[in-house]
């Protein structure tokens, strides 16, 4: 895979997800057209001197006979197919009138978002799929004074709406290590939220159930290849784009970028900003928290800058 290409020479194209509950509206590409006998999210090549939101009005409208309002951006992903290289602009809405149907021929379907998985997407998709089953919000389990306190805090987190969270295995005295990962694992699955180990890969063969690992920038820097398989999830803590370049390498699925403000934590690394964020988002093809001196007070600016969220402790574990 290459996210790379000639200056002036990338397509893009507004790709739409239209949501209904936990459903969105996906259509099957006819044998006749590129990548013909996949499914995809309707969408089309944005015109000159249009709008990504103009682009998909027009694009459902003709695709689809319906008219789409608030669209919002969900990700952007850069991909080289080698013949053409394309960015592909995605926003996903709730709103619209009428009922989707193949204007053009082709097969149009409502797929629970679970389920997408199970189709055949373009892989230039893979970072759209990633984008829909993930939340706005990673939680980085704070402090807690023991196991009963730990579950405690962690119940009022999840009933709060929480559905992605680390824990740093580190942290954990080594006694207590099985306990703690067995019993945050079973309340994060009771809640059907994804729980990763800040952790080497080993720990996947010894705790069952787990759903994937996050890797440091320094562990990540030990591997040229994907360390764990596909069936769990990799997520690898980055500090520049050479470091997001390398995750990409490794097959992550999903990246955290740090310190995008001024931390305590990293007190010798320079703040990245918004501006930056944002520039280097576009070489990146699956989603990006932000992190490093976050608060929910900072996820419009982390969204607009086409991250998929921010990742953070303050205002989501409980005191």
């Amino acid at each position: 895979m290459s996210t790379q290409s000639q200056q002036g020479k990338w397509v893009d194209i507004a790709i739409g997800v239209l949501k209904r509950d936990q459903q969105v509206c996906i259509s099957l590409r006819q044998k006749h057209q590129h990548l013909g006998g996949h499914w995809e999210f309707p969408g089309g090549k944005i015109e000159s001197g249009e709008t990504v939101e103009q682009a998909l009005q027009r694009e459902f409208l003709e695709e689809l006979g319906v008219r789409t309002h608030q669209w919002q951006p969900l990700i952007s992903v850069p991909w080289d197919y080698g013949e053409i290289a394309v960015r592909l602009h995605v926003y996903v809405s709730e709103c619209f009138d009428g009922e989707p149907e193949g204007k053009e021929g082709q097969l149009v379907e409502w797929c629970e978002i679970c389920d997408l998985t199970d189709k055949r997407f373009p892989e230039a998709n893979a970072g759209i799929l990633m984008a829909l089953a993930l939340p706005k919000v990673f939680m980085s389990i704070g402090n807690f004074d023991s196991l009963e306190d730990g579950l405690r805090r962690l119940r009022l987190a999840l009933e709060n709406g929480v559905r992605l969270a680390q824990l740093k295995l580190a942290k954990i005295a080594p006694s207590d290590r099985d306990a703690v990962v067995e019993a945050f694992r079973a309340l994060s699955t009771e809640y059907q939220a994804i729980l990763l180990l800040n952790a080497s890969p080993e720990v996947l063969q010894k705790y069952e159930g787990l759903d994937g690992i996050q890797l440091s920038a320094s562990q990540a820097e030990q591997y040229s290849a994907r360390p764990i398989d596909l069936n769990h999830l990799l997520a690898v803590s980055t500090h520049d784009l050479s470091g997001m370049r390398h995750a990409l390498a490794i097959g992550a699925d999903l990246i955290l970028l740090s310190p995008i403000q001024f931390t305590k934590a990293h007190p010798d690394l320079q703040a990245i900003g918004w501006s930056r964020l944002n520039e280097w988002l576009k070489e990146i093809p699956v989603p990006v928290y932000a992190l490093g001196g976050m608060g929910l007070e900072d996820m419009q600016k982390a969204t607009a800058s086409g991250a998929q969220g921010v990742m953070l402790t303050r205002g989501v574990w409980p005191d």
